[in-house]
């Protein structure tokens, strides 16, 4: 299943929209993003800030899949992409990779475990529930009530993730696809 963000403002820091400096509206290279799209300021702010720095130096690709790595990325650079040292407990994130430091750093700050003890899956599609629970990490948020009730398949939610996802939810950040 795709992720579905429900306000990337609200998960990016930006009220009511990006304006740059300048007061125009952002431009952006990206020649599959157009001022119609609803998510035109979100991206803009992204780019802006270097949180996205998209596929490549034309293409953004808003309705690509996400990957666990993609999002551990914009994380450390919302952090400031501080400094890292050491090397990564998962065997399957390399030295030199470009996402190298960020899955370091989550997993030194708790943001993130492995898929495995030794695994991380960089490139594997991030789900719903991890998003949450990356982003609640993240975020350091205080547990909450995990009421997903109003979702018929909230039963299929891991345990991990029930507080995570109910504060997503509360927060605005996820919703149903229904």
């Amino acid at each position: 299943a795709s992720v579905v963000i429900r306000s990337g403002e609200a998960l990016l820091g930006a009220q009511g929209g990006f304006t740059p400096s300048n007061g125009k509206k952002q431009h952006t290279p990206f020649y599959d993003v157009s001022q119609t799209d609803w998510f035109y300021d979100t991206v803009g702010y992204a780019y802006e800030n270097g949180l996205f720095s998209g596929m490549d130096a034309n293409h953004f690709a808003p309705y690509a899949t996400m990957s666990r790595a993609m999002l551990v990325t914009v994380l450390y650079r919302m952090a400031g992409s501080p400094a890292v040292e050491g090397t990564s407990p998962f065997t399957d994130v390399p030295a030199g990779k470009w996402y190298t430091d960020a899955v370091l750093w989550a997993s030194k700050n708790g943001i993130v475990q492995g898929q495995t003890a030794d695994t991380f899956a960089p490139n594997a599609s991030i789900t719903r529930q991890q998003l949450a629970t990356f982003l609640y990490r993240y975020a350091q948020a205080k547990p909450v009530q995990s009421n997903l009730s109003a979702f018929t398949d909230a039963g299929q939610v891991s345990a991990y993730a029930a507080d995570p996802l109910a504060w997503a939810v509360e927060n605005g950040f996820v919703g149903g696809t229904t």
